[in-house]
């Protein structure tokens, strides 16, 4: 790992796009187990599965959420 004082603002840049991007998928993934579960099509699982998976969906979501803060603290 680098250490503090090798910051590239370029590997900073790419590192929070790859963040973003996952988020944008992970808020598509939510929206798509939401309407599952609103639905009742549940493609092959049971609704504790699907809701299972979509708590772990929003905990991903939020874990990403905290290292985009945390990556975004670090420019200042």
């Amino acid at each position: 790992m680098n250490e503090e004082n090798n910051y590239d603002p370029a590997i900073h840049n790419l590192a929070t796009d790859k963040i973003k991007s996952k988020l944008v998928n992970l808020m598509f993934a939510v929206e798509d187990t939401k309407k599952q579960l609103r639905t009742g099509i549940y493609g092959g699982v049971t609704k504790e599965e699907l809701e299972m998976v979509l708590d772990s969906e929003l905990r991903e979501k939020e874990i990403y959420e905290y290292i985009l803060d945390a990556l975004d603290n670090k420019n200042d």
